[in-house]
């Protein structure tokens, strides 16, 4: 779910600059390729015919994040749809709650960059995009089985969503590359990342001062680079292709906590700042 659905910190109005890093052909030949193409009102898939379980290669064409979701038997888009709109529209908790034990999110990647995700098994995936437009929902494809073995591509560094909620993992990363996101099991909820550069020497308690004031002029140290990751539930990892300005940047997930009455993640501290070199 995106940043700009569920907060309106001025953070999350600074522009961004988030560029797929070439991908090495190795790991292309090596699993398949699936696109998304996101519009207003649809989103498009191609790559997904004979496709087999496993980890696969995905690029987003548009604006926005193109997410990926397994839903429990039972349970379908529109119930996903009616969750999310009850959740939006009157903070339903319940809602939400039944939203999430109902739904495994695998990842999702933003308009213009790539990056892999796992489908763990055969069965019936959907593509959604949840932003400033609304809740866009794609038609369901059918991954056939056995599961294909893929390994994960290489990769210059992890972001650890961890309990807490708070992030593990590397404290500088390359400015261009890939990175392993990864939610672990014991969180309980789905968590994405956000990566919002600014000023060197801008601090955590800065940022969620910031974050749990009233809106007001964006402060002076937010900078203009940044990307957003799809969700991940409990368990699950993905890798992402990125392209950013070297310096300061801020790690953050506004991911709505349902045990928190829906606070975002990040207004409970879920902060860390890293560096790109």
């Amino acid at each position: 779910m995106s940043a700009t659905a569920l907060a309106g910190s001025p953070l999350l109005m600074a522009p961004t600059v988030a560029n797929a890093s070439s991908t090495p052909s190795t790991s292309r030949a090596a699993m398949a390729h699936v696109t998304a193409t996101l519009t207003k009102k649809s989103i498009k898939l191609t790559g997904i015919d004979r496709l087999r379980a496993g980890r696969v290669m995905l690029s987003v064409k548009g604006k926005g994040v193109v997410e990926l979701a397994m839903f429990t038997a039972g349970y379908d888009s529109d119930d996903f749809v009616a969750d999310l709109n009850k959740f939006g529209a009157k903070n339903d908790i319940k809602a939400l709650k039944h939203a999430l034990k109902n739904t495994q999110i695998l990842g999702g990647i933003s308009g213009g960059g790539s990056g892999t995700v796992e489908l763990p098994k055969p069965g019936s995936y959907t593509p959604f995009s949840f932003g400033d437009r609304g809740l866009v929902v794609g038609d369901a494809f059918v991954v056939r089985g056995p599961k294909r073995t893929s390994s994960v591509p290489r990769t210059d560094g992890t972001i650890i969503a961890k309990r807490g909620p708070s992030w593990g993992g590397a404290s500088t990363l390359p400015t261009k590359g890939r990175f392993l996101f990864k939610n672990k099991r014991s969180t309980g909820v789905p968590h994405f990342v956000i990566l919002q550069q600014v000023a060197e020497g801008t601090t955590t308690d800065q940022v969620l001062e910031v974050l749990q004031s009233d809106e007001g002029p964006e402060p002076p140290w937010v900078l203009p680079g940044g990307m957003e990751t799809g969700s991940l539930s409990p368990g699950r990892s993905m890798t992402v292709d990125y392209d950013l300005p070297a310096g300061q940047y801020v790690v953050m997930c506004f991911f709505p906590d349902p045990k928190m009455g829906g606070m975002p993640h990040a207004l409970m501290g879920m902060l860390e700042m890293i560096h790109l070199v």
